[in-house]
């Protein structure tokens, strides 16, 4: 049991070495075979601990080594920037600012506040909208994520009763890309904050810049929340739902996708505890989302399956 435990302690050395690694742009210059002196004169490392490293990652069956050369395999090459289904940032992500708030989980815990807003003496939303680079990462791996997550969802919908949809907080708009290329006849805008949008350029699809927790400027016949509500306590969520409801004409339409911890077999709790480090926030049940929107106006209509994880949860105003 103590080697259970000794080991387990220290599993997460694995990932940092590996986001290490997507920081350096490693597994970008391994694409073709090169030895470790090759690859720390490319990228000007140092290169006792590169090898370390590299080491490191091919026992964990990250890379390819043949002699002294290695290459990335076929796991390494999902972390690659221009990779179809890159996961680069995303593997990024969970190793900057979420892991420095899951280190101070404790006084989330003893406050029922978050840890990240401690340490970092502002909102993580407001964080990185002050930061650029970092908004610009965080965007990035959340797209990588949902060109997955979002695949299927114009097999499940059929968009085209619409005349419009709006994505609020689509962030690069992966959502309305998937739209968009099956219902071509179908506007759809993409709103997000200001420093989101200039960041983003979709053919045939319009972007608004603008908080939705401010009126929106421009109207639609439907509305598309994917994972937007679980970031925010009841009572922001409340701000948001009142202003997608003031947007929608009489019989327009709400759908709100996201992890119903009622609806899958998966256990959230994890997921909840990073959401309450990071945001106050945490993973609701069906039920409670769909008393959220009845709060402000909306009628539950139906729900359905996107996948594994999440439900499309329809209202109508």
């Amino acid at each position: 049991m103590k080697d259970k435990l000794k080991s387990f302690f220290t599993e997460h050395w694995t990932y940092m070495a590996v986001s290490a690694a997507c920081k350096l742009n490693l597994f970008d210059h391994l694409q073709e075979q090169k030895t470790v002196k090759q690859l720390a004169t490319e990228l000007s490392l140092n290169e006792e601990k590169l090898l370390l490293l590299l080491n490191a990652l091919h026992n964990a069956d990250f890379l390819g080594k043949n002699a002294d050369f290695f290459k990335i395999n076929s796991l390494s090459e999902i972390l690659t920037e221009n990779n179809p289904g890159s996961l680069k940032y995303a593997c990024m992500n969970w190793s900057a600012e979420h892991l420095t708030a899951w280190q101070n989980l404790d006084f989330s815990i003893k406050t029922g506040s978050s840890s990240f807003e401690e340490i970092y003496k502002k909102p993580f939303f407001d964080f990185l909208n002050d930061n650029p680079e970092k908004l610009d990462a965080y965007h990035k791996a959340m797209y990588q994520y949902a060109i997955d997550d979002y695949k299927t969802l114009t097999d499940v919908i059929d968009f085209r009763k619409h005349k419009s949809v709006m994505d609020v907080g689509g962030g690069y708009g992966a959502v309305l890309e998937n739209i968009k290329a099956k219902n071509p006849n179908v506007e759809c805008v993409l709103f997000d904050l200001p420093k989101v949008i200039e960041k983003v350029s979709i053919p045939n699809i319009k972007s608004i810049g603008g908080s939705f927790f401010d009126k929106f400027p421009s109207h639609t016949e439907a509305i598309v929340l994917s994972r937007v509500l679980h970031d925010w306590n009841d009572d922001k969520t409340n701000i948001i739902l009142k202003n997608c409801f003031e947007t929608l004409p009489n019989n327009g339409t709400l759908y709100v996708i996201e992890n119903c911890s009622d609806k899958i077999k998966i256990d959230l709790t994890l997921l909840s505890l990073n959401m309450t480090a990071m945001c106050e926030s945490y993973e609701r049940t069906s039920i409670q989302y769909i008393s959220l929107c009845k709060n402000v106006g909306f009628q539950f209509d139906c729900e359905t399956k996107l996948n594994e994880l999440q439900t499309i949860l329809i209202f109508k105003k």
